[in-house]
């Protein structure tokens, strides 16, 4: 498997693995991502200019199918992290979607995300998850996040979690491997 940097044109794929995601966590009473937030045009107009930025990365197999995403960047949200927190050189991670049929995958990513951030001169991975998906909660502590505070408002997103950005939690030498330019056989 390969990670690499998203084109525009997977903007598409992005909002059917966003949908996918969001109609498996319906089946098991979740409602996260149920709708855009907090519309349509803004998540698309968002996660275009993640794109765009070099912010967003695709996780393909061997074969060129889309197994996951993640986007990753060094925007807290005001409304989440503190002026503290903010000032602290830190990597957060949004839209971090994995297709089912690749489960398994997500510790390797989050690896990646960790050394990801330590290469670019930052102490922390963060990530606001989904309030009361409890399930996804345990599963970032199970992957060395610790829990920071959970925030109770209208913003969807309010469980905070981070763990310490290191060098050696990803070396390339697992299941997936870094490509800075995607080949064509890919999409």
């Amino acid at each position: 498997m390969i990670i690499t940097p998203a084109y525009p044109e997977d903007l598409a794929v992005i909002l059917a693995m966003r949908q996918e995601a969001s109609d498996w966590l319906r089946a098991r009473g979740i409602d996260q991502w149920r709708r855009p937030w907090p519309n349509r045009e803004a998540m698309l107009n968002r996660i275009a200019a993640s794109i765009a930025a070099g912010e967003t990365w695709m996780i393909y197999d061997d074969s060129g199918n889309a197994a996951a995403t993640i986007a990753v960047d060094e925007f807290a949200d005001p409304q989440l992290w503190t002026p503290e927190e903010i000032a602290q050189p830190s990597m957060y991670l949004h839209r971090f979607i994995v297709r089912r049929a690749y489960a398994g995958i997500g510790a390797e990513i989050l690896n990646w995300a960790s050394a990801y951030a330590a290469r670019q001169g930052k102490h922390w991975v963060r990530v606001d998850v989904w309030t009361h998906n409890t399930a996804l909660h345990t599963y970032y502590r199970r992957h060395g996040f610790q829990h920071v505070r959970t925030i109770e408002s209208d913003y969807p997103s309010g469980a905070l979690f981070q763990r310490r950005a290191r060098a050696d939690d990803w070396d390339g030498s697992g299941l997936i491997r870094e490509q800075p330019h995607r080949s064509a056989s890919a999409s």
